[in-house]
């Protein structure tokens, strides 16, 4: 005698394949020398990024992290955490946590946004280039004023940090989030 039962199980949809061959996104945080953020050690700063960072007139920086990856949220199933850095300076807070989202992917580029740094609203590194990996660059954190149309950077005495982006390849599918293989 041969008993079928169905059961009735939760669906697990499966991930589209257009997320899983998005191009990565990747972050690293630099703040310049100052007295409110003195020199310190940290992460290698890359031999291109101190090139961009003399084009823009720095001389004196360190890395605070290494190369943080950030997850476009809108095409994420699950809560995510995009927080790129938590604001500390050698064992103390010297800006408020920063962190990290892709607002938009479209004609081929891909805007980085990655927004917190002071306790002021509207403190923001806003970086488009080419979604194609090893595409990079340099932004610098600006303070903006007014709404999401009208926005305009506001100059400061301070120095604000820089946020360095690179382009990596979509991830290997043989290999799981933990490096891996299945």
């Amino acid at each position: 005698m041969l008993a079928v039962g169905a059961a009735d199980l939760p669906a697990q949809s499966p991930e589209p394949a257009a997320l899983r061959q998005l191009n990565q996104v990747f972050v690293k945080v630099i703040v310049p020398v100052t007295s409110r953020s003195p020199k310190q050690d940290g992460p290698v700063v890359e031999s291109w990024v101190a090139q961009q960072l003399q084009q823009l007139g720095e001389t004196e920086y360190f890395a605070v992290t290494g190369w943080v990856p950030v997850c476009d949220a809108l095409l994420e199933h699950d809560a995510i955490d995009n927080r790129v850095w938590d604001g500390g300076l050698s064992g103390r807070n010297a800006f408020c946590p920063a962190g990290g989202d892709i607002p938009e992917r479209e004609n081929g580029r891909v805007l980085v946004s990655v927004a917190g740094w002071l306790p002021f609203a509207g403190c923001e590194a806003r970086v488009s280039l080419p979604d194609e990996p090893g595409s990079r660059a340099v932004g610098t954190v600006q303070i903006f004023s007014g709404d999401g149309a009208e926005r305009k950077p506001v100059g400061t005495k301070h120095q604000l940090p820089y946020v360095a982006v690179i382009i990596a390849p979509p991830p290997y599918e043989g290999f799981t989030s933990r490096g891996d293989a299945e």
